[in-house]
């Protein structure tokens, strides 16, 4: 599965999805996004339109996480989960001896964080994604 993929399957794709947090382990070459989706549809009556569900996005088999340092300074001091989009990267725009040294096959991805002006860059060779909650989705705040 690519993140192109996931989009597919969901409601509304990854638009309005949001970050809740990230973690890499190193050990199992794994990055764990836990991200709030939007569930509801532009034709369901509010606050029905707004639901989110709670779900998780793997990279496995990660070759590199890089997280840039925000570009904004209003979040500083702002804990809350993070808007984001995402951009497939091509071999071509990275470092040329990282290019040379991921596979042809290497998942690479931008995530374009809004609040922060900035970008979480990974390199994978699979993703995957579950639904982390109870299946019921909660209006957004």
């Amino acid at each position: 599965m690519t993140i192109e993929d996931l989009g597919q399957t969901l409601p509304n794709g990854l638009h309005d999805a949001r970050i809740r947090s990230l973690s890499h382990d190193f050990e199992s070459a794994i990055v764990k996004l836990e991200v709030e989706v939007l569930f509801g549809l532009p034709d369901d009556p509010p606050p029905e339109r707004y639901r989110y569900r709670n779900g998780e996005i793997l990279f496995h088999q990660v070759l590199f996480c890089s997280v840039e340092i925000p570009e904004n300074e209003r979040i500083i001091g702002h804990p809350e989960s993070i808007w984001f989009v995402f951009d497939r990267i091509s071999l071509g725009a990275l470092p040329e001896n990282i290019a040379k040294a991921l596979p042809p096959e290497a998942l690479c991805y931008s995530l374009y964080i809004l609040e922060w002006e900035s970008q979480i860059r990974i390199a994978a060779g699979a993703v995957s994604f579950s639904w982390s909650d109870s299946g019921k989705a909660a209006a957004a705040l």
